[in-house]
């Protein structure tokens, strides 16, 4: 080896330790990065499944609320549904009822006459026999 060869090696050796020493911190750098990202993403993959879990709760409380207004609905429409049916039987009972009165007022009328007529015979007669 001659002095041209080995001044070669030396100004290379002399210029890539310190390239070798930069790429070592860089690679130990770029490891430490990797381990805090893998932390940072454990932490938020965690913290995303529970924000997950929370949401679905929600919806599942949404949607038994949804159920619940649905039947809520029908209900009411069945119970619109009832009173109508009611208003109609209580118009036809208020119908029948008016008959009802309407022909118990000429029951009472013609119980009236027939009185009336009753006490005028007796009233003519004196309430006596006359051939007695």
């Amino acid at each position: 080896m001659d002095i041209k060869q080995f001044a070669l090696w030396a100004v290379v050796v002399l210029c890539g330790v310190p390239i070798l020493v930069q790429l070592a911190r860089m690679v130990g750098s770029i490891v430490e990065l990797i381990r805090t990202t893998s932390c940072s993403i454990k932490d938020f993959s965690g913290e995303l499944l529970q924000t997950v879990k929370t949401a679905n709760s929600i919806l599942s409380t949404v949607d038994e609320m949804i159920v619940g207004i649905k039947e809520l609905v029908a209900s009411l429409k069945e119970l619109g549904a009832g009173a109508k049916k009611l208003g109609e039987t209580l118009k036809d009972s208020s119908n029948y009822v008016t008959k009802l009165f309407s022909q118990l007022s000429g029951l009472i009328a013609v119980i009236k006459s027939t009185i009336g007529i009753f006490t005028k015979g007796v009233i003519r007669k004196g309430g006596h026999d006359e051939r007695e």
